[in-house]
Order: structure tokens, then sequence, then C-alpha cells
């Protein structure tokens, strides 16, 4: 493992309690993976541990719902979606409590990123609107400011496996604790939150530029890319600083390197080619290509598991145009991060997304539009990232 290990994780710790959820006194924090493996991977408990101890100064401690990774897999397989209903139902019963009872959520995600692999696509696709028919509306209320929450990666040796196949086994998952603690400013040094909050203080002054140019229309293109796209007149563009209703602020995901809105769902023309596997459903999808007319998918394709692609655009009207596009802050003249500029595939959607300008398929987030009638946001179960390896011209 890394030398400087054991200080960097405590960095990490910080910067996800003290900025991340911004626990507050006497708040309690509930870990768990509601996403991907209904609970979190047991390897990732050493993060855990270091999130309990830097939480336990700050709130009435921690809660968390671990995963049956290996029963999840059984139902799967078997399409048991009995099984998985009552699963789903159960965690996000305790999901609710917690959020009745004010706590702050913490979600680690993409652990195992082919737990899933080789399990028939319509399988994964009735599991995932199983899953987002429990825990859309808590997801609902967090977009609307119920509570703290906060999304993180955390290393494990099957990710390394598939992300470092190219070094020793003995040797990848010190990479990819590496790579995770440069995306989150993590050095060892004790001051992770001051250069967050230097980092953040940047992302809002990029986000105040774009809105005050009052872009009408925006265009991408690269490598296999040239998308245009429409931006309603009351769109406003975001970072992933948010505000609670009590005017508690938190960060969404870790990393960020992004500001984001939502464009008008029936504008999308032209192409896309994903520069980066899409882990969605407990496995890969690699080497998407979309075709866009009139805002909708009208052509999709993909070298491999094609049919989840399928599956994942037919889960409602929604799925098939777009919520969102993130362009990079290095995209807008600041400095790249040394992790982006390795071009590593990370094979995971916070890692990916953040080194990448990109698109998303499916619902947009509400407070990327100021106006009171929100019409032209695309509503869906899913939100998929898709990075692409293209630049920005905003009109």
């Amino acid at each position: 493992m890394l030398p400087d290990f054991e200080a960097r994780l405590s960095d990490y710790a910080e910067a996800i309690v003290r900025i991340g959820v911004n626990l507050q006194p006497g708040q309690r924090l509930l870990i768990a993976d509601p996403y991907g493996q209904q609970g979190v991977a047991r390897s990732a408990e050493v993060l855990v541990e270091a999130v309990t101890r830097a939480a336990i100064e700050l709130g009435d401690g921690v809660d968390v719902i671990w995963s049956p990774s290996a029963d999840l897999r059984t139902m799967a397989e078997a399409g048991d979606r009995r099984a998985f209903d009552r699963l789903v139902a159960s965690n996000t019963a305790k999901l609710d409590r917690h959020l009745r009872n004010g706590g702050a959520f913490l979600f680690f995600t993409g652990s195992q990123p082919r737990l899933m692999e080789g399990v028939p696509a319509a399988h994964l696709a009735a599991f995932q609107e199983i899953a987002w028919r429990h825990f859309g509306p808590i997801v609902q209320q967090l977009m609307h400011g119920a509570s703290q929450w906060c999304l993180v990666p955390a290393p494990s040796p099957s990710w390394a496996a598939l992300t470092f196949a190219d070094l020793p086994s003995e040797q990848r998952l010190a990479a990819l604790w590496r790579c995770v603690f440069d995306s989150v400013r993590a050095v060892g040094d004790g001051r992770t939150v001051e250069r967050w909050n230097a980092h953040l203080d940047g992302l809002t002054s990029d986000a105040e530029k774009l809105n005050a140019a009052r872009h009408s229309r925006l265009r991408l293109v690269g490598n296999g890319t040239d998308l245009s796209l429409a931006l309603p007149a009351k769109h406003h563009w975001c970072t992933a600083e948010q505000h609670t209703k009590h005017a508690v602020r938190h960060v969404v995901n870790l990393p960020t390197e992004e500001i984001f809105t939502a464009p008008d769902c029936r504008s999308a023309e032209g192409r896309v080619r994903v520069a980066r596997p899409v882990c969605h459903a407990g496995t890969t999808i690699e080497g998407i290509e979309l075709e866009f007319h009139r805002g909708c998918v009208v052509s999709a394709s993909a070298r491999t598991n094609a049919d989840l692609l399928r599956e994942l655009l037919a889960t409602d009207g929604g799925a098939v145009r777009l919520g969102e596009v993130a362009l990079l802050a290095s995209d807008l003249d600041a400095p790249r991060p040394a992790w982006q500029t390795a071009r590593t595939v990370f094979h995971h959607p916070l890692l990916d997304e953040n080194a990448a300008n990109h698109i998303a398929l499916g619902e947009a987030y509400p407070f990327c539009h100021r106006g009171w009638w929100k019409w032209r946001l695309n509503r869906s179960l899913v939100h998929v990232d898709l990075p692409l390896d293209a630049h920005v011209t905003l009109e």
C-alpha cells in the first residue's frame, strides 16, 4: 500500500465529512449504496472506519447498510424480482426513517463495476426499475434540499483489477487509491478542507460567468461527436455545491470538476461517440454511439452489452433524451488536475465524468432551471452520464 496511505485516508475522510456531507453538530450519518449494490461493499470497510472516526468529532454517530453482494448476484441471475423487491423495500425504509430523523447521507458508488457482468440484460433492467421505484421518491426529496448527501468512490480490489489490469496484481489497489486520493485533493498534509474551499470558490466563479453570459446554444465536437444543444432561456449553470432547505452547504459528489446545466430536452441534434465505458446496473457498456434528432435518440449501438443499452433507452419516455450537459472547469481556462491529464479510463461514473466534458441521458436536475415552468426539462427514472472526447463552443 502507499507509504502515506493513512495520512491521505484521513484527509479524504475529513473532506467527505466536512465538505461533501458537511455533517452538522449532533447529526447522524448513514452510509449506503442504494444505486448499484443495495449497500456498501465489505471491501470499503477501511473507508467506512476512517469516515466514522472523522464523523464522531461532529455528529451523533454513523450507521451503515452493508451490501449482500453474493446474494444480490444470485437474485439477478435467477431474475428473482420478489426477493429483490423485499431487499430494496427494506433498505428504502431505513433511508426514509433516517431522512425523517434529519440525518445526512453518504453514498459509496461503483466499488464493484462488474458485479453483474453476464447477467441477462432484461433481469438487470427489471431490477433497476424496482430500485428506482422505491428509491426515486427519496432522491427527489434530496434533490429538493431535504438534507445533505454526497457520493464518493470507495476503491476495491475488483475495481482496481479492472482499471489497472496492465499492472502487477500486487500494485493495482495502491494505484487506484492514489488516483482517488489525487482526485479528491487528499495529499496527507491536513489541509484538504482548505484546498476544497478554494476549489469550490473557483467553480462557483466559473458558473457565475456562464450564467452572466446567457448563452442560448452550445456545440460539442471531437472524435466522433458533433452534437448541438439549445439552452432554455431560464437555464442555470450549477456546481456540485448545493444547499439544503435549511441553508446547509454540501457537495453532492467528490470529486467534482464540472459546471453543468440542463439543456432543452427537445433540442439535441447530431451524433456522439462515448469516450469511456459507461457503468450501469452493475456492469459496463463499451463503445456507445448515439444519433439524436429533435431531442431523441434515433439510433444507438454499443460494442459490448448493446442489449443493456437498448433496455436502458427503453426505461421510459425520458431515457432517450438528455437531462444534463456538463463542462470541465479546465475547458474554461482553469488548471487541469494531474489525475485528469493521465487519461486513465477509471471504470467509475464519478471519476470518468469528472475527467471529460459529458452529457447525461435521462433526468434533469430541477435546480438547473430558474423558471417556475420547467416543461423543457427532461424527466426520467434514469440519469446516466456519457463522457465525451469533445470540446465545447458556446453561442
